[in-house]
């Protein structure tokens, strides 16, 4: 209770300490919060991370897939011609299914690394670009403060700058041109036809 009551006379004494704004000099505070999420999921960049990121989960899983495949056609060809295959037939067989199945936990783990590692990539790149847009954003908004929703129990909706940031993010974070789309209108039939 003694050391309460000290603090909170510290802190008084603290606050009594400290310079008042006058009046004339106090501009109100001006507040704003947005969602991480919404960007994320709406300007270009976060979509093409997004489009990025599902077309590597896609490329990793059809690769898994495939060994799957492989682990039970020889599973199946094993049940199929059991009774008819030599017991060193049937050896060989059972450990082609542990390799297999060996290579197949293998790539899931080696899907999953990746997978953590590009999305961790993509994610430290988009924070430091939201980092320098909610800075440019404040200063030319004339923002005091503005807030992740996510570390915020309420706010008005009239506070809510996630829209706006959206359109300052796309303004200072093009999305690259992908390789090879720079094609003109001509050079479609210059290429070789599909077999």
């Amino acid at each position: 209770m003694h050391r309460w009551i000290m603090t909170v006379g510290m802190m008084g004494t603290l606050l009594l300490a400290a310079p008042a704004p006058s009046l004339a000099q106090a501009e109100p505070m001006k507040v704003g919060v947005f969602d991480p999420e919404v960007l994320w999921k709406q300007t270009e960049i976060g979509k093409k991370y997004n489009q990025d990121l599902s077309a590597a989960r896609d490329r990793l899983q059809a690769q898994i897939d495939k060994k799957q495949e492989d682990v039970e056609a020889v599973k199946s060809k094993l049940r199929q011609q059991q009774a008819s295959l030599s017991e060193d037939r049937i050896q060989e067989m059972k450990k082609d299914i542990i390799t297999k199945q060996t290579e197949l936990d293998r790539l899931n783990e080696d899907a999953t690394k990746e997978m953590k590692y590009q999305l961790g990539e993509v994610q430290s790149r988009f924070q430091e670009m939201l980092v320098k847009t909610i800075e440019a954003f404040g200063k030319e908004k004339s923002f005091s403060l503005i807030l992740n929703r996510g570390v915020v129990d309420y706010s008005a909706p009239g506070i809510d700058v996630s829209q706006d940031l959206i359109a300052k993010f796309n303004e200072m974070n093009k999305v690259p041109p992908a390789a090879g789309s720079a094609k003109k209108p001509g050079d479609a039939a210059k290429e070789p036809p599909k077999n």
